[in-house]
């Protein structure tokens, strides 16, 4: 099957480009959007638009679909999305509540025409989000809802077992490229503590840290970022323990190595739309211990790994309205972070039993073979219905 794409970056790898024998048109350039959006947030300080709008007359090859992600077609064609958050995705404008927002009534007809012939959200959480902002007009939510089901993205095995637990240092690892946002800080403080307070020592643990410390800034922290004083404070602690090693950032087939000779992940995130390191964590057989919010309850339960954190709000997201929540937050994830820890030490068999489970939700729930499966079940209900009903022009 010939497939229209918009893109082939990572979420179109991960959800969309899957299917070795399907053939995918990338018709990024044959956007109208593609040009203007540069336009529109340069020389127009407008939002940028999620809209796929083809340049009429230019496409050579005619796909027998389209797949986007997170974006909206305006065509005849026959086309469905996936999406991380909402769809139709609207960037906030200052004063106006998303659901009253212009651009986002301006393209709900486009989602709601029956060529578009399926939403694929990418997790409970986010069909939670989809209809939460539905729910001023039933009518709509109704209509989306039917349009709508749940997959989460696909995910190969790198071991098909755990491999057994060597005898001496715990060996833990964190990989985040945005280092102070997917929760750093807060390992770095968790284990520095616990070696401070002399509950655990350095010779117990081998602690990996994948990350660039020059990105700061936490979009779940709002207005209330930490200070420089804090920076240096955790910048200086990975100094002082040997038992810490950093490096900035990490090549694929290293890092999926680093995942499987290693005891324990760790990823107490502040913000995260899915957590795709989590299954990657889970596929090697190394359990994660990872905060609560979207989508992370549903991919870590309890019998595979560890999930902490504080209360949510109905996003299932850390709401931080002050220095003093974000403070208090912080608390709550690094307690959590050293409980887990000493439990571990003490038993460590844990990870042994958590990580063959890890291994066996991955086959059972991100099985690659059954999601093309089932992405092709969808496809040729959107190929038929083409089929019956075509279009008097398939831009």
């Amino acid at each position: 099957m010939k497939i229209g794409i918009t893109n082939n970056q990572y979420p179109e790898q991960r959800n969309i480009l899957v299917n070795p024998e399907n053939t995918y048109i990338n018709l990024k350039k044959r956007n109208i959007y593609y040009f203007m959006n540069p336009f529109r947030t340069r020389v127009l300080k407008k939002n940028k638009v999620f809209v796929f709008l083809p340049i009429p007359f230019l496409a050579t090859k005619k796909p027998d679909i389209l797949h986007l992600f997170n974006e909206v077609a305006i065509t005849r064609h026959k086309w469905l999305a996936t999406f991380e958050t909402e769809l139709p995705r609207v960037l906030p404008v200052a004063g106006v509540a998303k659901h009253e927002n212009t651009e986002l009534h301006r393209l709900i007809p486009h989602v709601l025409k029956d060529n578009c012939f399926g939403l694929i959200a990418i997790s409970e959480a986010t069909l939670n989000i989809q209809m939460k902002l539905f729910k001023h007009t039933p009518d709509i939510a109704k209509r989306m809802r039917e349009k709508t089901v749940v997959l989460h993205p696909p995910q190969p095995l790198f071991c098909q077992q755990k491999l057994p637990r060597p005898l001496g240092k715990l060996r833990l690892v964190f990989a985040g490229n945005e280092f102070y946002r997917k929760g750093g800080a807060e390992v770095v403080l968790a284990i520095s503590q616990l070696l401070e307070e002399k509950k655990i020592d350095e010779s117990q643990l081998d602690v990996q840290l994948i990350g660039e410390l020059s990105k700061r800034h936490n979009i779940a922290h709002r207005q209330y970022q930490d200070n420089e004083a804090f920076y240096r404070d955790i910048e200086n602690r990975i100094q002082r323990y040997s038992c810490f090693k950093h490096q900035s950032r990490m090549d694929n087939a290293a890092l999926m190595e680093l995942f499987r000779n290693s005891d324990l992940g760790l990823l107490p995130t502040w913000q995260e739309t899915y957590g795709f390191s989590v299954l990657e964590m889970q596929s090697n057989g190394c359990p994660v211990i990872t905060s609560n919010v979207r989508a992370l309850p549903e991919i870590n339960p309890p019998e595979a790994g560890w999930c902490i954190g504080g209360t949510l709000n109905d996003d299932r997201e850390y709401s931080i309205g002050s220095v003093a929540e974000r403070d208090q937050l912080r608390q709550a994830l690094v307690n959590a972070l050293k409980l887990v820890l000493l439990e571990i030490i003490e038993n460590p068999g844990i990870v042994q039993q958590k990580g063959e489970a890890a291994i066996t939700r991955i086959k059972e729930q991100h099985c690659p073979s059954r999601y093309i499966q089932q992405l092709n079940d969808i496809y040729q209900r959107g190929v038929t219905a083409f089929r019956l009903h075509p279009p008097q022009t398939a831009n």
